[in-house]
């Protein structure tokens, strides 16, 4: 019986990928954009990704992420450039945020047994709460930890700690639930969690984690089984 579960939210809870996609295929059709949107796409990933290099090294302002990859994916196609069109993308991602089917009931009966907790690796967290809230996800936790507004981020251990400490349970006694290999499941088993790999994009098994699962349903029965 674990005293405590945490979650991880992006690809986890919610498709977080899916979310980005609405909201750029919204943003380019109505910027009168010259490119097509699969361009338009590949690039702000690759934008995106290396903004979080450059937050990693400790180089760049975190908060600085969404006018930072939009910026310079609108320079790279020649795209007249609009300083609203960050708040036109931060609304559409916060509008799109909507849990996997399951979830909600998946969530429901884990807070029936347990203290549960949710840690979220975002550097925005006034966005982030609203994207938890929209998705209507808020009241199954105990505790919401956003790493951008503690400063340590996954997978630093200390931000597993410190989400444990608000719930007054022990690592060794609780268990970690993520989507992410090196920030979810690394990270929680330097805290000396247990761990499950929510793996809905990959190969379904690993030995990365204490367990494996590719679904909601079967995550929601597993957690039957330990809780």
């Amino acid at each position: 019986m674990f005293e405590a579960i945490l979650f991880d939210f992006d690809g986890t809870l919610v498709d977080f990928v899916d979310s980005d996609i609405q909201s750029l295929r919204w943003l380019h059709s109505n910027v009168g954009s010259p490119v097509c949107f699969e361009d338009f796409l590949e690039t702000a990933v690759d934008e995106i990704m290396a903004f979080h290099q450059l937050v990693e090294a400790d180089k760049i302002n975190p908060l600085l992420m969404h006018e930072f990859r939009l910026k310079r994916t609108f320079a790279r196609h020649n795209i007249t450039w609009r300083d609203h069109y960050v708040n036109f993308y931060r609304n559409k991602l916060i509008e799109t945020c909507v849990s996997f089917p399951g979830v909600p009931r998946m969530l429901f009966a884990a807070k029936q047994k347990t203290k549960t907790g949710l840690v979220t690796n975002a550097y925005d967290g006034k966005e982030q709460r609203k994207r938890i809230n929209h998705a209507s996800l808020a009241a199954y936790f105990d505790t919401i930890v956003v790493a951008g507004e503690i400063g340590v981020y996954k997978p630093d251990p200390a931000i597993f700690l410190h989400s444990l400490d608000c719930l007054d349970a022990a690592p060794e006694n609780s268990l970690f639930i993520g989507d992410s290999v090196t920030h979810d499941i690394t990270g929680a088993k330097l805290a000396g969690m247990k761990t499950i790999l929510f793996n809905n994009h990959s190969i379904k098994n690993s030995d990365a984690a204490d367990y494996t699962v590719a679904e909601v349903e079967e995550l929601q029965n597993l957690l039957n089984q330990l809780i």
